[in-house]
């Protein structure tokens, strides 16, 4: 079984495409999808050869060696373009995330679905997509133990529109989702600290409370 934070990033893999799962560690994610008929075939990416190696066990305990294929790659610099068309990018901190958006140069293209959980600053990711021509088509959370998550759906339109920093916190969340709003709250919390520091968030802080009303 998958934790909710794998589970709800692979409900939102869309039934036919390919996924280069970057960060794949143990492969629980590509396994999932290719044993549940959501993907055809996969990539698991790994920058360690460590995990890598564990993922290719639990690929081999699944019998699928003959649909994912395992590969030892800093972020998408292994993948080449066309080779699949959805990326899975989960467990990492936005500046490491944006640092492997930034450095492929080839996902700037409608034809690719990026599936994104950022484990911290998400709104510094929502800012660099917003700031680099990429739409949020959906985005939800979900929570583990006392820990909450986002996952992002994001694709390349090259539009670039003006946006507040409160719309980098909000993103694409349905505000009357339960989870959504719970994890829109604890970060709400946690600019009320930053901002004992930083006053300029204040104005912040209370635009995203009204959105909450």
């Amino acid at each position: 079984m998958l934790p909710n934070r794998l589970r709800l990033i692979a409900s939102m893999v869309k039934h036919g495409s390919v996924v280069a799962d970057i960060g794949t560690d143990h492969a629980y994610l590509p396994v999932y999808l290719v044993k549940e008929n959501i993907c055809p075939r996969a990539l698991a990416c790994d920058i360690r050869p460590l995990p890598l190696e564990k993922g290719r066990q639990n690929i081999s305990l699944n019998h699928l060696e003959d649909k994912i294929e395992t590969r030892l790659s800093d972020g998408l610099n292994a993948i080449s373009k066309g080779e699949a068309d959805t990326f899975t990018i989960a467990g990492m901190g936005a500046d490491v995330l944006i640092h492997i958006l930034s450095s492929c140069d080839y996902i700037k293209s409608d034809r690719y679905t990026l599936i994104i959980q950022p484990m911290s600053r998400y709104y510094e990711l929502i800012t660099w997509l917003y700031q680099n021509g990429f739409v949020i088509e959906n985005q939800k959370c979900t929570h583990e133990g006392n820990r909450r998550y986002t996952v992002i759906k994001a694709r390349y339109t090259g539009q670039k529109n003006d946006f507040s920093e409160a719309d980098t916190y909000i993103g694409a969340m349905d505000l009357e989702d339960s989870e959504c709003r719970e994890f829109l709250q604890g970060e709400i919390k946690k600019a009320e600290r930053r901002a004992i520091g930083n006053p300029e968030l204040k104005p912040t802080i209370e635009e995203l409370k009204e959105n909450l009303k």
